[in-house]
């Protein structure tokens, strides 16, 4: 065998070795990507419909779920290769479905039971299905949230293994047609000609494949390898250009949901006529509150206000007017409290403030005020009242000189509310001890 003869056949064989190197590199880089793209195209759809759900969820909606995903199935789910939805609730049953005979099943197995657990999105190749998962929850700051269910979406994989194959086979005849030429070359250009592009292509396929969005493969001629290259490079230009876009929308739809779940939390917590917190939040605060006390061995004070005669005054002027005499209240007591202070709408036209840190005597000074601004403040009409002004009662407790909990401290200072109304109303009453 003559030297011209073995120098061929190595570098043949290294050039074979090479350019199959290249293509399961790009083979396993472009799976890679494809997987990447259709579970980033999943997580940008699961996030639209778990702000979409979050609402239906929460206020246990299901035929707004269920119009929701009949929107999705006639907008033809197939052209984002998903084969299918589910929306679980917090204890992983189905109430959502793009296959109604799914309704009421119990997934507490497998990839449902793990999206259902996590805090985060999930993800599992399952035959021809890519499983992606989302949880659906209302963020509160310094809180751990709730829960109210899992999304779920089925992304069909045969497009994908279709472009596997064809990328396959595209790899295999650019392999022959290298071969082919590679034989034609002589020895001394094989270096030149064949192994330097061909260590440029692998090097820019690996670092692509690790994450170097930036790398391309410089390989200058107008061969065969160099036309290689340049469909890496633009194939490499497009994936890294749709990434971004991906990204880029994902970004977005995470501020969007952010904002909603702003919104969504203080309109859990926020009385809307009124402004003041509402009768849920004033519970947890004062339950906080109290624990805090016990830590800390400090007072706690609160308050119980109550519009005098407002049933008739609301009976006589009308809701409208009772409204404007409700909002009024609600600013002066913004108004005048701290902002450490807990202002909230108890129900009806009766108001709570909780003052952490505030002794009796203090909670007496600004249940006076209160009291003070409040008849001093005019309203429409009040002359029909009796004392021809609209007034307050309030009921201050102290705990613990009042009360050992949160249960009993609202009654103490409802007891002494009761009192004030009982001895004349437009008055204040502290609480007596049992």
């Amino acid at each position: 065998m003559t030297l011209r003869v073995k120098v061929l056949a190595s570098s043949l064989g290294v050039t074979i070795l090479a350019m199959v190197l290249l293509g399961v590199l790009m083979f396993r880089a472009h799976r890679a990507t494809v997987l990447a793209e259709a579970e980033l195209r999943a997580r940008a759809f699961l996030s639209m419909l778990s702000v979409a759900s979050t609402g239906p969820l929460a206020a246990g909606r299901i035929e707004d779920l269920d119009g929701m995903l009949a929107r999705l199935i006639e907008r033809n789910l197939e052209d984002l290769d998903i084969r299918f939805v589910v929306i679980l609730d917090a204890q992983r049953r189905v109430i959502g479905h793009t296959d109604p005979s799914q309704y009421g099943r119990r997934l507490s197995e497998g990839f449902y039971a793990d999206a259902s657990e996590a805090d985060s999105p999930r993800v599992r190749e399952d035959g021809d299905v890519l499983l992606v998962s989302a949880p659906v929850f209302t963020a509160v700051p310094g809180q751990p949230g709730i829960r109210w269910g899992t999304t779920v979406a089925g992304v069909g994989l045969e497009r994908v293994r279709a472009d596997l194959l064809g990328l396959f086979w595209r790899a295999v005849l650019t392999i022959l047609i290298v071969v082919a030429i590679a034989t034609l070359i002589v020895g001394s250009r094989l270096e030149r000609l064949v192994l330097r592009p061909v260590r440029r292509l692998t090097e820019a396929t690996r670092s692509f494949a690790a994450g170097d969005r930036a790398a391309r493969a410089m390989v200058a001629g107008d061969d065969e390898l160099a036309d290689l290259a340049g469909t890496f490079n633009h194939m490499a230009g497009q994936i890294a250009l749709h990434t971004h876009r991906l990204e880029e929308e994902i970004r977005a739809r995470t501020r969007d949901l952010e904002e909603a779940n702003r919104r969504l939390e203080a309109l859990a917590v926020t009385d809307p006529l009124t402004g003041l917190y509402n009768r849920r939040h004033f519970e947890h605060v004062l339950s906080l509150e109290v624990r805090r006390a016990q830590r800390m061995g400090t007072r706690l004070s609160l308050l119980m206000m109550d519009v005098d005669h407002f049933k008739r005054y609301n009976d006589t002027h009308g809701h409208p007017a009772g409204d404007e005499v409700l909002r009024a209240l609600g600013r002066l007591v913004r108004e005048r409290v701290r902002s450490t202070d807990v202002a909230c709408r108890y129900g009806g036209e009766e108001f709570t403030v909780i003052l952490p840190g505030t002794s009796r005597t203090d909670a007496m000074v600004l249940a006076n005020d209160l009291r003070l601004n409040m008849e001093a403040h005019p309203f429409e009409n009040e002359a029909t009242q009796p004392g021809g002004r609209l007034t307050i009662s309030i009921g201050v407790a102290t705990y613990p000189a009042d009360a050992s909990d949160e249960v009993a401290l609202v009654r103490a200072a409802d007891q002494a509310l009761y009192r004030a109304k009982e001895n004349g109303r437009n008055r204040v009453e502290v609480a007596q001890a049992d």
